[in-house]
């Protein structure tokens, strides 16, 4: 049948209100369009705005169907057919899963990709985690991610914390000076002085061990 071009666009307008799920829009739609029109404007008014797949809300696309589903029938004849690498992905996941009571106790546990950790603090704050903020796990056990033992907090005061302990003043042949002072007194990062103390180096060995200063021309 021929279609005038401003009944073609009235029809194409309606299938794609009813595509993005919009059926208030219909009512607002001129009408007039002929017999043929009005048929077409009672049946779409009658579909469905949502896939009739079981548990898939996604707006219709064909045949009752979302654009996913119905792609599935037209490759493979069945709507809830998985592909190889969608079925890999969900065995890689539930591996993840599994691992969970088998992980190093140094290391953070993940959940979906993602440290288990920084997902249950967002839950906490519900909001996602701003950029410089970390969480501290209270009690020094990465793997201990209950909300009570977790606690959001900016980066500087994480490696105060952290770093607590080997802030104090130290005395060092007669003399009383911070780390940072020490450091700059032997002429090391305070990261690197932080990092020899706890190793348990001596102030002696920290000061009579140079730093290693490496060029291309002697790498």
């Amino acid at each position: 049948m021929n279609l005038r071009p401003y009944q073609q666009q009235l029809i194409t307008d309606i299938r794609l209100q009813y595509q993005l799920g919009k059926r208030t829009v219909l009512a607002v739609l001129p009408t007039g369009g002929g017999k043929w029109y009005d048929s077409i404007a009672r049946n779409c008014w009658t579909m469905p705005s949502i896939c009739k797949i079981e548990g898939c809300d996604k707006p219709v696309d064909s045949h009752g169907m979302c654009a996913m589903h119905a792609q599935r029938v037209r490759r493979y004849g069945d709507p809830h057919y998985v592909t190889p690498e969608q079925q890999r992905r969900a065995n890689n996941r539930a591996a993840q899963l599994a691992r969970f009571d088998c992980v190093k106790p140094d290391t953070y546990r993940k959940r979906h990709g993602r440290h288990e950790h920084r997902v249950i603090a967002e839950q906490m704050l519900g909001r996602p985690l701003q950029l410089g903020e970390i969480v501290h796990h209270i009690d020094g056990n990465k793997q201990n991610n209950d909300p009570s033992n977790l606690q959001v907090m900016t980066q500087d005061h994480h490696l105060r914390e952290h770093l607590a302990p080997d802030a104090a003043p130290i005395e060092w042949q007669g003399r009383i000076k911070y780390p940072k002072e020490w450091a700059q007194e032997f002429g090391i990062s305070v990261q690197r002085f932080y990092g020899r103390r706890r190793a348990g180096w001596s102030m002696d060995r920290i000061a009579a061990t140079p730093v290693r200063k490496w060029s291309k021309s002697n790498a």
